[in-house]
Parts: C-alpha cells; structure tokens; sequence
C-alpha cells in the first residue's frame, strides 16, 4: 500500500515525529535536559574515579569503605530520582534514551546491593552517628570488600564510557540539526 503525501504535509508529520516545532525551542529544551544529564553523570564519574583510585591504593580502611559506599548510595539514589524525570524529556534521541534508561536500571541495580553492604540504620549511638547497621560488607574482610565494591564500580565504569560516547553523540547530532542537515 503507498500512501501519497503533500511536501508541506510531510515536513508537518516530521516535526511531530521530531516533538518540535522549531529549531530554537529544541535548542533550549534538549540543550538544558542535555546540559543537566551531563553534568549529573560527570559528578557520579569524579565520585567514582576517586573512589576507585583509593581502592586501589588501598588507602581506605575497611570502615571508610564502607562510608564510601553509603556516601556514594546516597549520590546514586538521587542521580536514579532526577535521571527518571529527565530520561521522560528527551524526544528525539531513542539511542539516548533507552541507554539512559538502561543506566538508570543499573544504578538501582547497584544501589541495591550496596545497602545490602551497608545497612545503614540511622540514628545516634553512643555519641556517634551509627552509620553501619550490620550489613553484609561488615562481616567481609578488606580486601573482599574492596572487591566487590570495584565490581559493582566497574559495571558503572562500562555505562559512563558508552555515555560519555553517547554524549559526544548528541552535540555531533544537534550541530548537524541546527545547520540545516537532518
């Protein structure tokens, strides 16, 4: 079956398909989801780096390992909340998306089994704030620790690069779009 469709007609169900009306108003909307998701995942991948360069300098006590991990819980449990709501903003870039969505899977993935490490009961003991709660990373040696948070680190590491590329991407994409190419 062919469907025979006007030019104008066309370039209307092209710009729906798009989720724009305009050049300017895809520049500023992608240009500030972009701008956010990227800054968002730089600040999760310094945390990581330097979390990841002192295990592997086994400068980090097993309790301060474990304070890395609830520190570094808490960074991605809002990076999961804010990356859902901009992953839903982005129209026009499927690739994009469905590797923001597969990272956010990850996140929670990662998440979860950190608070299986930590178990952080918060509260005050003794004057202190009791920060692990007897989870599994208290039972586990140092270096066991600093194993299987490098695991779950490195999973992320994977993500960051293919984002990283991604990211490069997008700016290729959006340059091409604002000159007039697709």
């Amino acid at each position: 079956m062919k469907i025979k469709i006007k030019e104008s007609q066309l370039k209307k169900v092209l710009k729906e398909v798009g989720g724009y009306d305009s050049g300017d108003i895809m520049g500023i909307h992608a240009g500030s989801i972009h701008g956010e998701i990227t800054r968002i995942i730089v600040q999760t991948a310094d945390f990581i780096k330097h979390f990841t360069d002192n295990l592997v300098e086994r400068s980090l006590s097993k309790d301060e390992m474990m304070a890395g991990v609830i520190n570094l819980s808490e960074k991605i449990q809002e990076d999961i909340q804010r990356l859902s709501q901009l992953s839903k903003e982005i129209y026009i870039d499927d690739d994009f998306k469905f590797l923001m969505i597969s990272y956010i899977r990850t996140l929670k993935k990662v998440l979860k089994y950190f608070k299986l490490l930590s178990n952080v009961s918060p509260g005050i003991i003794g004057g202190q704030p009791n920060i692990f709660g007897g989870g599994l990373g208290i039972d586990m040696g140092e270096d066991e620790l600093a194993l299987e948070i490098a695991k779950k680190l490195s999973i992320l590491g994977n993500y960051l690069q293919d984002l990283g590329d991604m990211f490069q991407t997008i700016i290729d994409r959006y340059s091409s779009r604002f000159e007039g190419g697709n």
